[in-house]
């Protein structure tokens, strides 16, 4: 049986239904929405593996949400949509789509183009980013999201948070923090440090004042609490 989630974002009620039935007789997971609102706040907090998207919504456009989704995820998507015209497939393959088909649709093939994008899926460029419930967190940008907005985070905030999330479930010193983040001639002590990490926790917690990933460990240093999933590396 398989784990994948896919997301339909579709607000006609008959082709999600054939949709729904499709992919559950498939064994796929199935989250559903029907409008642009709901379709980015499932693929924000859910994160599905593949999308399929609809592109007229009643509250905005199937281009759109795909463009905020690419923001902060490299999900599968995949249009299913009424328009055939080359100008508005090509709209949809420069907002990130990675395939798309028309309506109406025979459902095996849609699945199998499903099946094809899913065995395709790049996990070295997936291991990337790191989801921690509401936190997307882009390793290679550098940058964080907390559910779906990129956070404004200063420059030693992100050299704190990215080397305590390198070492994940270790307890890191302050003397390490401060060789990494301020350098060996760096003039800065404890309460700096502790002041960064309370900034820190304000902006990525969301009860700073009892943190569920950036803990302290009293007497050694500061600690990255993450539960890997099975797979990641």
């Amino acid at each position: 049986m398989s784990n994948e989630k896919i997301l339909i974002v579709e607000d006609d009620i008959d082709i999600m239904e054939v949709l729904s039935l499709t992919l559950a007789n498939a064994n796929y997971n199935v989250l559903k929405a029907s409008s642009l609102s709901s379709g980015w706040h499932l693929a924000v907090t859910q994160q599905p593996d593949l999308i399929l998207l609809d592109v007229n919504l009643p509250d905005g456009t199937g281009f759109e949400l795909a463009k905020r989704i690419r923001d902060v995820s490299d999900v599968i998507i995949i249009f299913v949509t009424v328009n055939h015209l080359i100008e508005q497939k090509l709209e949809g393959f420069e907002v990130g789509a990675d395939d798309y088909m028309t309506k109406p649709f025979i459902p095996k093939e849609l699945l199998a183009r499903i099946q094809a994008n899913l065995k395709r899926r790049n996990p070295t460029k997936k291991s990337n980013i790191v989801h921690i419930d509401n936190l997307s967190i882009h390793l290679d940008e550098k940058n964080v999201y907390k559910d779906g907005q990129l956070l404004n985070l200063f420059t030693k905030e992100k050299l704190l948070l990215f080397f305590l999330i390198e070492h994940a479930n270790q307890v890191i010193s302050v003397d390490q923090l401060i060789d990494h983040v301020w350098g060996y001639d760096g003039v800065t002590d404890l309460k700096t440090v502790s002041v960064h990490i309370s900034t820190l926790r304000r902006k990525i917690e969301d009860i700073p004042s009892k943190p569920k990933w950036i803990q302290t460990v009293r007497g050694f240093g500061y600690q990255f609490v993450y539960k890997k999933e099975s797979g990641e590396k």
